[in-house]
């Protein structure tokens, strides 16, 4: 009588190591032409992911890979594939990763992996952390930390200060600053002994690190504070408005100025369009905002235009077409 070999296919795994409930077979793998590509040798086996496959033999876990040769050896208490690496552990032993690329799993073993990018992957190797670029290549670990990727570059942080690398792990901005925060549109703020400034993506200091407010570009301008006066700068560090005002905010898309307890307005090219002379501007609400003079409420545009001089006791916004106004009885 023949001796009979069972041939499987894994095609779906429901349950890892679910043949362990059966000691009369033995397991392996066939590719779609019926070539036997992992010998029917080992006693459970789990689906291919990302070109490995995890395999047991007498209780012990390794990995093959779609050639069938055991990139793991079975010695471990256990396995766990995942998409972008492999983790190892036994008892009374620290658990490790191994990490894909593409098809070929990197051989070194490292304390802790993360996804940085869908094109690299951190590790963390004596504490330290480091990268895996899209060809396998390592960036050697020696980071605190590593934030993930965002368009390219990544926050990295050593020695409690802050920096920025791009993929192939070049330092764009080294790690000299006390925060840094990631490129948007090119440039990334820094700041460094309640300092702040801002680098391109070249490295260049594009803005000096001696303001003393975080940047908030908006339309491609910045409210600046040095010392105790604002300004604004555009994202070339072009001041475009005078560091003079005693205070600045975005009041929709016009800059408010105050000078002297009075306030005005600028638009975004430095112009003035409303001289500092209201006592108050409340926010703009459909084009239209009240001004305070002398204690009496009016209406301007955005173009400084007064819709109603300053003359009513009190006002409120346009609702609908139409603001409510007050005068004292008898007046």
């Amino acid at each position: 009588m023949k001796k009979i070999i069972l041939l499987v296919l894994m095609l779906v795994v429901k349950t890892s190591f679910a043949q362990l409930n059966n000691k009369s077979f033995k397991y392996g793998f066939v590719d779609q032409t019926g070539k036997e590509i992992v010998p029917c040798k080992y006693d459970a086996v789990e689906a291919f992911l990302s070109g490995f496959a995890v395999v047991k033999l007498k209780d012990k876990s390794g990995v093959v890979d779609r050639t069938g040769k055991e990139v793991v050896r079975c010695i471990y208490d256990g396995v766990i594939n995942k998409q972008n690496w492999i983790i190892v552990s036994n008892k009374n032993a620290k658990t490790q990763y191994l990490v894909k690329s593409t098809d070929v799993l990197l051989s070194k073993k490292y304390e802790d992996v993360k996804t940085l990018s869908p094109e690299i992957t951190a590790v963390k190797l004596n504490e330290k952390w480091g990268f895996i670029d899209v060809v396998g290549e390592e960036i050697t670990p020696k980071y605190d930390e590593i934030n993930d990727f965002t368009d390219r570059f990544a926050v990295v942080k050593l020695n409690d200060k802050y920096g920025i690398v791009d993929q192939i792990g070049k330092e764009v901005v080294p790690p000299i600053y006390d925060r840094v925060q990631n490129f948007k549109e090119g440039l990334a703020i820094v700041e460094s002994n309640n300092k702040y400034g801002v680098i391109s993506e070249e490295g260049k200091i594009v803005i000096p690190v001696e303001y003393d407010m975080n940047f908030y570009f908006s339309d491609r301008i910045s409210i600046v504070k040095l010392g105790k006066k604002y300004g604004v700068l555009d994202n070339e560090g072009k001041e475009i408005v005078p560091v003079k005002y005693d205070f600045m905010v975005l009041n929709d898309d016009l800059i408010q100025a105050k000078l002297e307890d009075k306030y005005g307005l600028i638009n975004k090219e430095g112009k003035e369009i409303v001289a500092t002379k209201y006592d108050l501007i409340e926010s703009f609400k459909d084009g239209i905002a009240i001004v305070k003079s002398n204690g009496k409420y009016g209406f301007i545009d955005k173009e400084g235009k007064e819709i109603v001089s300053p003359k009513y006791e009190k006002a409120d916004d346009f609702v609908d077409g139409a603001a409510i106004v007050r005068i004292p009885v008898g007046k």
